[in-house]
């Protein structure tokens, strides 16, 4: 039997709360694992129910501490609360996903004496963060023995805030890839048609950019007025939510845009588009975007920090000049959605079949948790 395995993450939710989940059901099975949560805050933060409900049946032991909140009262409390835990579970391994959660890991260590080994865990950073929150975050992940990134874009970044290169491991999360069978070509809807169905999924908040794609949807309308855009995810900020329905309506999109908020199985929504468009601006690997590739769905989007690492124009997807911003941004997702709509079926396929085979070779699931056997030393 292994030695106990630790895992701390903010919350569980959205695309690292379902990585961790299958990561921690795949662990249980050679020892015991326990994971640390906020569970759910006072301003609405919370677990996705669906993600607890497969660790209980896991048999993965759940703590509810908070290290998502960063003022001093609240994370000092949480540091003694994760001490108890870690001289109770005594683990040998200790992975904490995200900034709050390291210098939690970290300190609680010192306090207890432990020698577990601490994996810190980079995902992405949102927009206008200030500056000392980068610095808190970078000094927790520093402190750890060893940071994994999943994106070449956030390496760089914690190269230049410190972290010294050889605790840094660039280890991108799998994919359940018989979860994602591609879709039968017999299914597909090629050449397009006059009523492509076009999505996305990302939680509602700023940096995933639904706004934009609804200003760029407009603009394909005028050309298939039949065509519909589905916004698949649950809201993450609900002013952002607001004003996005205020985009559909003042467009006149109101039958022609759906938001169906969090769905059970986005896979079976992902399967009936014509196009998967991300219009992020920075995801820390972007696990929907390799799904829908996965799936057999073209993929338009920014190559911005995450995607860039696999998007290769043309050939695994087609990339969106992530230069541009405003309303030039939007004009060139339109004109990106047009030529992928107007382009030629075997060029689609193409494309289509190279982002399969390069998911199948760099994003095996067994692969992944095979390399972080190695990395926590097991």
């Amino acid at each position: 039997m292994r030695v106990p395995i630790l895992h701390i993450i903010p919350f569980l939710w959205s695309g690292a709360g379902s990585v961790v989940t299958r990561l921690c059901e795949a662990q249980r099975q050679h020892g015991p694992v326990a994971i640390v949560t906020s569970g759910r805050t006072d301003d609405g933060q919370r677990d996705w129910d669906s993600y607890r409900r497969c660790l209980r049946r896991a048999g993965v032991t759940h703590h509810t501490i908070d290290f998502f909140h960063r003022a001093d009262g609240v994370f000092w409390s949480s540091v003694s609360a994760l001490a108890e835990v870690i001289r109770d579970l005594r683990p040998g391994v200790i992975h904490a996903h995200a900034g709050v959660p390291c210098c939690g890991a970290v300190a609680a260590r010192a306090i207890t004496r432990s020698r577990a080994r601490i994996i810190g865990q980079m995902y992405s950073w949102g927009p206008n963060r200030p500056e000392w929150m980068n610095v808190q975050d970078t000094w927790g992940l520093g402190q750890t023995d060893r940071v994994v990134c999943s994106a070449r874009g956030y390496w760089d970044l914690l190269l230049r805030y410190g972290v010294p290169r050889r605790k840094l491991a660039y280890l991108p999360w799998g994919l359940p890839l018989d979860q994602l069978a591609p879709r039968p070509h017999a299914r597909d809807r090629d050449p397009v048609g006059d009523a492509p169905a076009i999505g996305f999924v990302g939680r509602i908040e700023p940096r995933k950019g639904q706004r934009d794609l609804v200003a760029a949807f407009a603009r394909i309308r005028r050309q298939y007025p039949r065509a519909r855009l589905e916004l698949v995810g649950p809201v993450a900020d609900q002013d952002y939510a607001s004003a996005v329905r205020a985009d559909i309506a003042k467009a006149g999109l109101c039958d022609a845009v759906s938001m169906p908020g969090e769905v059970i199985d986005p896979a079976a929504h992902v399967r009936q588009w014509d196009l998967f468009v991300s219009l992020s601006s920075d995801e820390g690997q972007g696990l929907a975007v390799l799904e829908a590739m996965a799936l057999g769905v073209p993929v338009i989007a920014r190559p911005v920090a995450g995607i860039s690492d696999y998007l290769v124009d043309g050939r695994t997807g087609f990339a969106i000049p992530h230069s541009h911003s405003g309303a030039r941004g939007v004009a060139a997702a339109a004109a990106s959605m047009r030529r992928t709509l107007l382009a030629a079926p075997a060029a689609r396929r193409r494309v289509v079949r190279g982002a399969r085979r390069m998911v199948e070779r760099r994003y095996a699931w067994a692969s992944m948790v095979t390399a972080f056997d190695r990395l926590y030393g097991l």
